[in-house]
């Protein structure tokens, strides 16, 4: 059985972009500012935390982009001393598949833990049982714990 993520308090972290421009139309992330919230976090007592998972954005960012972002911040956090923190992806997506390929990618980037947003459903067409069916083999086949 996996542990769970270390006591203590989590905080999702909103994911920042850059303006966008005539070169970058597309409103790149602005990894800069990113790790400086992420360190200031850490610094000040922040147990771990919740890269892409509940500030809405995830869903509208590219596989690479979600690399990009978990990557650079394990790096950041690993070369100022904070080797082993917690960091927690989520997931945005509606298929089994989908979802397995982002936990893998969080964890080749370097997160250790996966938080799993449960799919849209319609509720007459939905069992519970389904949806329980639906994290029992996520759970069973991702690569890294599931929340």
């Amino acid at each position: 059985m996996a542990l769970p993520p270390p006591p203590g308090i989590y905080v999702p972290v909103p994911t920042f972009f850059r303006k966008a421009s005539a070169e970058e139309p597309t409103h790149p992330l602005d990894l800069d500012t990113q790790t400086k919230h992420a360190l200031h976090l850490a610094n000040n007592g922040i147990k771990g935390l919740v890269l892409l998972g509940s500030t809405g954005e995830a869903i509208a960012m590219t596989e690479d982009e979600r690399r990009t972002l978990i990557s650079h911040i394990r790096h950041e956090f690993d070369r100022a001393g904070y080797k082993d923190y917690p960091l927690i992806a989520g997931t945005a997506t509606q298929s089994i598949e989908d979802t397995l390929r982002q936990l893998e990618i969080s964890k080749e980037a370097g997160a250790q833990w996966g938080l799993v947003l449960a799919p849209g459903f319609f509720a007459t067409c939905v069992t519970q049982q389904g949806i329980v069916e639906w994290y029992t083999v996520i759970a069973d086949r991702s690569p890294i714990p599931i929340l």
